[in-house]
């Protein structure tokens, strides 16, 4: 199935080809089938590019792949298409004692992020109440160790915090706690994820994540079928001279 992707920027493909001759091999690990995405336009796209592609979608009780009949239909189907990882995006923080444990095995990863906390959307501001804000914070950052905890692959969009929290960001994500997150992730082998479109983390948190021995992947983190070019991730990683031994490979 032709997807009538346009072709990728000749600075994208030249960026491919260095990482390539520095025997780095890239996947974008944040491809949600959703939107007019497809399992056979993720492929065409890899094949434009020669990046790999992934295949992943969300996971909970009020989310696409809300039962195991579900997520085992999401991998028969990425299946079809062995150039795919294929893998989800967990959302409830029982995932892993609700999933069938036989389907967790035939998953190529598992990503997560902190973005829903006790079943609320933290970008839907109007939502839910952050009036008492320190015990918040509190509660938010016990719940981005939970998540870390977990036995996911891809920690995605690490140092989030909601628009109306942005005011306490320098103070809430002190050098101590991003220690304590990487620590957690070096520890139970979770990779951070350079994303495209979003301001979370800030290059130094990724610089002190590789200094420190984590992983790294990238994603789009697309809400459709339009083409994302990974600017942000591919110019990160040339910046901060990556290696081989830096990045998640599976």
């Amino acid at each position: 199935m032709e997807s009538n992707f346009p072709e990728p920027s000749q600075k994208m493909l030249d960026q491919v080809t260095r990482f390539k001759n520095k025997g780095i091999p890239l996947t974008d690990y944040h491809i949600h089938i959703r939107g007019g995405m497809s399992f056979e336009k993720a492929v065409d796209w890899a094949q434009k590019t020669n990046i790999r592609s992934s295949a992943i979608e969300n996971q909970g009780k009020d989310w696409p792949l809300s039962n195991d009949t579900a997520i085992r239909t999401f991998i028969e189907n990425g299946r079809r298409f062995p150039e795919l990882l294929i893998g989800i995006q967990v959302n409830d923080r029982d995932w892993y004692q609700v999933i069938d444990p036989s389907l967790i095995k035939q998953l190529d990863f598992v990503l997560s992020d902190t973005m829903v906390m006790d079943g609320q959307k933290l970008w839907l501001e109007n939502d839910y109440s952050t009036e008492d804000e320190e015990t918040w914070l509190q509660k938010y950052y016990a719940h981005c160790l939970q998540v870390l905890n977990e036995p996911i692959t891809i920690f995605s969009n690490p140092l989030y915090l909601p628009n109306k929290m942005m005011h306490h960001y320098e103070n809430f994500w002190t050098i101590e706690r991003q220690t304590t997150l990487i620590d957690i992730a070096v520890k139970n082998k979770i990779a951070f994820e350079i994303q495209s479109k979003t301001q979370f983390p800030h290059i130094g948190f990724i610089k002190l994540a590789i200094q420190k021995g984590a992983k790294i992947s990238v994603g789009r983190n697309n809400h459709d079928d339009s083409v994302n070019e990974l600017e942000r991730p591919l110019d990160w990683l040339e910046e901060l001279c990556v290696k081989y031994e830096n990045m998640m490979d599976l």
